[in-house]
């Protein structure tokens, strides 16, 4: 299959399309052929080098999303998640390539209606909002204040369906 790989770090004219071996899913993944991958502000720090000693090395395929669909599962997993429309965290890396693999816990069944794409684009970006919205301190009587209403604005703008609650923490 092909993939992207970081042949050296820095840039992006360090990262090439090659061809690699097919993936399989061990106990408890499954594996997914990718429609669509989520490109996110990690992998350039990955790319660039910056986390080296973490662990990553060059030879990697960075990327740690994907949406598509499950071609095979391993050992343990119901057969019933083949064919199945899915978004799914494949860690830090194998992300950019044409076919992916995840644990089972970190896969999402997609709704009909949602595009891989959109997938993807929510993929990163909805975990990113609970941790900030989970953070961010706020205390009884904040939700009417300015980040409350933005958010609660930000959300209807989408066309969400907002529902703010004060609860007062005892301590």
């Amino acid at each position: 299959m092909r993939a992207v790989v970081i042949e050296r770090f820095g840039g992006p004219s360090g990262m090439a399309v090659r061809e690699v071996a097919d993936p399989v899913p061990a106990v408890g993944q499954v594996l997914v052929r990718a429609e669509a991958i989520g490109v996110g502000g990690v992998d350039a720090v990955i790319r660039r080098g910056t986390l080296g000693d973490y662990g990553f090395a060059e030879g990697l395929i960075p990327g740690s999303e994907v949406a598509g669909v499950v071609t095979a599962v391993g050992d343990g997993i119901d057969p019933s998640w083949l064919g199945r429309r899915v978004w799914a965290f494949t860690g830090t890396s194998g992300g950019y390539a044409e076919q992916a693999t995840a644990h089972i816990d970190d896969v999402t069944a997609l709704p009909d209606g949602l595009s891989s794409v959109d997938a993807v684009t929510l993929g990163s970006a909805g975990p990113v909002a609970h941790f900030a919205l989970a953070h961010a301190h706020f205390n009884a009587g904040d939700a009417g204040n300015g980040f409350g209403n933005w958010v609660r604005r930000s959300c209807s703008t989408v066309r969400g369906k907002v529902t703010m609650t004060d609860r007062a923490r005892s301590t």
